[in-house]
């Protein structure tokens, strides 16, 4: 098991594995008559043969630096009892003396570890499990720490209760006390059963519902959200942000008109802790396509790049194979998803990102990298990539009916007559006439040097400051500010006060009006150009703009030294006394700019101005600074906040002012990836004007 990349882990993987086969092999030994053994003996030897396997993984987790407590916690809470579980089953069809016991036995463990399992794989959206025989399932793991949970302990209790009373059982009629042991064992699993929901261990859908609190119905879809983290806003606009998807990929995908009866079930969370503790996925947003029932679930940090991919994986499921709606082809799955939403990066499109990263995927590869094996097997990032690149060359160039058909079989070349050596040499004939620069190179880089789970030494262990920065960004999600602060000051602490932390810590210390703090951590001998101006603005909140100076005068030098196209602004900015009070009043002291300040500021004053605006709902203003953009000079390096500015003024029904915008941003000089997304923007636009210009429509106001 050490050379098995997971598996030679001392944690969840291996723990499992073992307890899958310890509860088998007790089940099938205690089926076996022997007057002389001792049973609660003879289970506790085969426990500690198992605990034996683990012994030269736990040796090397040790001796590698790659030792997690919870790895250890696993492998104490769930071998031991699937064994006693398993072995309680085989003694008590032993003493009942009941014949074929050893097949019966087998028939009893693999109706509990595979039966029950399927049975909640297929009626619950969670994509956690727990199981009496192998233990448990926390969801996605390479996207999030894997810890044991007070879930898992409480269904590890359930688990002994079991083994206890299967154990006395074939006892209760001779033995008083077998009696009172059966009796509150049988009392504590009815009560613990009625209990699975409250502990976690199953979460079906009226529970999520019940727990989010908020709902909204559209034509198409049903939306259940954290009521006490979205806006009324946010979720109107989430609503209609759905459709329009709706829209757009039946369009795509040629789908017939869908039963209004039959809506999608969209679960938006407050945030990533809130899924994970509901339904086991943290950070990987989802969609449980072999349910019968259509929905889809994200965190509101993910809404925003998951959305439009995510409801791709549930409209495909009408064209997907009839056992669970999908595609035996992963690659398909998420190429075509990757391919209709664009890909993850802002600045590059999914073909520049592969044609910086040359050679190209041969045609053993790209069929490699189509299966469930070589998808997950290898970096994610570079094959959801590389999939997107190649169906979206598929849907250009062939028709929409070859990729579903694809799809459904997973057959990739049956569906289109051709071998996957054509299909890949066409492919790379279109990638050659694909233009690329160094953003993009650098973006493609940065994706293809991310490693696999498989590739990491220690999948499982993160650093104390890994943990700290979790719960950093967990306070912040819950918006309590005073223990995101303290959860920062410890993030600092662990990181040794490394620089992009302190700038962090710098910058919120600021916003929270604790500008003695960040005075007494200011020191000149840090390296970063944006410290030294953080450390400025602490003394200058203050009228010390005396002390500010030197901040200042180290933050040039350092810039000469190594310049930065992305920090230029910011030093112009405290260069000029006007631009810097402008830029305080803003950024620490809440202070919005007039018509007449806004006109005065710099373009990154104007755009900061204008995110805030939207990020606390001030409409007006909003719209106000949008009048004075449209008239002014825009710049490609603000094409993140133009187009979000556009997206909610469409929303707002302002559909004139949104035009002019796009039609300034189309007259200047943009990347490729920002072109397919501006079209995305004019796209919307006219979704929103058809929808608020349609008789009778509550939008028409």
């Amino acid at each position: 098991m050490l050379f098995i990349p997971l598996l030679g882990d001392f944690h969840i993987e291996s723990a499992l594995l073992v307890s899958l086969i310890g509860c088998f092999w007790a089940g099938i030994r205690a089926c076996k008559m022997d007057a002389a053994k001792n049973d609660f003996w003879d289970a506790l030897q085969i426990a500690g043969d198992i605990f034996l396997v683990g012994l030269p993984l736990l040796l090397n987790a040790l001796i590698t630096g790659c030792f997690s407590i919870h790895g250890l916690g696993f492998w104490i809470i769930f071998p031991l009892s699937s064994v006693y579980f398993g072995y309680a089953i085989g003694r008590l069809l032993r003493l009942w003396q009941l014949p074929y016991r050893r097949a019966i036995v087998v028939a009893i463990l693999l109706t509990v570890s595979v039966g029950l399992f399927l049975f909640e794989l297929l009626n619950y959206p969670q994509v956690y499990f727990f199981n009496h025989v192998w233990g448990g399932w926390p969801g996605p793991i390479y996207d999030e720490v894997v810890q044991v949970s007070s879930s898992a302990v409480f269904f590890r209790g359930l688990t002994v209760l079991w083994a206890v009373l299967l154990w006395h059982l074939p006892e209760v009629n001779r033995d008083q006390y077998a009696k009172w042991i059966v009796g509150f064992a049988a009392i504590g699993i009815l009560v613990g059963y009625t209990q699975l929901t409250g502990f976690g261990v199953i979460s079906p859908r009226s529970h999520l519902q019940n727990v989010l609190g908020g709902h909204q119905s559209t034509d198409h879809f049903e939306l259940y959200y954290d009521k006490r983290l979205y806006s009324d806003y946010e979720i109107d606009l989430l609503a209609k942000e759905h459709e329009f998807y709706y829209r757009q990929i039946a369009n795509q995908l040629a789908l017939p008109a869908r039963d209004s009866t039959n809506k999608i079930e969209s679960y938006l969370y407050g945030h990533p802790w809130q899924k994970k503790a509901l339904v086991g996925a943290k950070f990987t947003s989802y969609v449980p396509v072999w349910l019968q029932q259509d929905q889809l679930h994200i965190a509101k940090q993910q809404v925003d790049r998951s959305l439009k991919h995510e409801l791709v994986h549930v409209m495909a499921k009408q064209f997907g194979n009839e056992l669970f709606n999908a595609s035996w082809s992963i690659g398909l799955i998420e190429g075509l998803a990757v391919a209709i939403d664009g890909g993850s990066s802002k600045t590059s499109t999914v073909d520049q990102i592969v044609v910086s990263e040359k050679p190209y995927p041969k045609a053993k590869q790209l069929q490699q990298s189509f299966s469930p094996l070589g998808f997950y097997g290898g970096r994610s990032g570079v094959n959801y990539i590389t999939s997107g690149s190649f169906v979206k060359y598929l849907m250009q160039h062939y028709s929409i009916a070859n990729l579903k058909e694809a799809y459904r079989s997973g057959d990739l070349a049956g569906a289109y007559s051709k071998g996957w050596e054509q299909l890949t040499r066409e492919w790379h004939q279109h990638l050659d006439s694909v233009q690329v620069d160094s953003v993009d190179q650098q973006v493609a880089s940065q994706i293809y040097s991310i490693p696999s789970l498989f590739e990491q030494a220690c999948p499982h262990v993160v650093s104390d400051f890994a943990e700290t920065w979790d719960t950093f960004h967990f306070y912040e999600a819950e918006r309590d500010t005073t223990k995101m602060l303290q959860a920062l000051d410890k993030a600092l602490s662990a990181a040794d006060s490394v620089a992009p932390i302190k700038a962090q810590w710098s910058y919120h210390h600021l916003i929270n009006g604790d500008y003695q703090q960040v005075q007494q951590a200011a020191a000149q001998q840090d390296t970063t150009v944006e410290l030294q101006l953080l450390y400025a603005d602490a003394y200058a909140l203050f009228g010390h703009t005396n002390k500010a100076a030197p901040f200042i005068d180290r933050a040039q030098k350092l810039f000469q030294q190594q310049p930065d196209s992305i920090l230029k602004p910011a030093l112009d900015t405290r260069l000029d006394s006007v631009q810097w009070r402008i830029y305080r009043q803003l950024t620490y002291h809440h202070n919005w700019p007039d018509r007449t300040t806004f006109a005065k500021a710099n373009d990154r004053t104007k755009v900061r101005s204008v995110r805030k605006a939207i990020d606390r709902e001030r409409w007006i203003l909003v719209e106000q600074y949008a009048a004075q953009l449209v008239k002014e000079e825009l710049h490609e390096r603000y094409f993140d906040e133009y187009q979000r500015l556009i997206h909610h003024l469409a929303f707002q029904g302002n559909i004139e002012l949104a035009s002019r915008l796009i039609g300034k941003l189309s007259a200047i000089s943009l990347r490729e990836r920002y072109r397919e997304r501006l079209e995305q923007e004019r796209k919307w636009l006219l979704f929103r004007s058809a929808q608020i210009c349609k008789p009778g429509n509550q939008d028409n106001s």
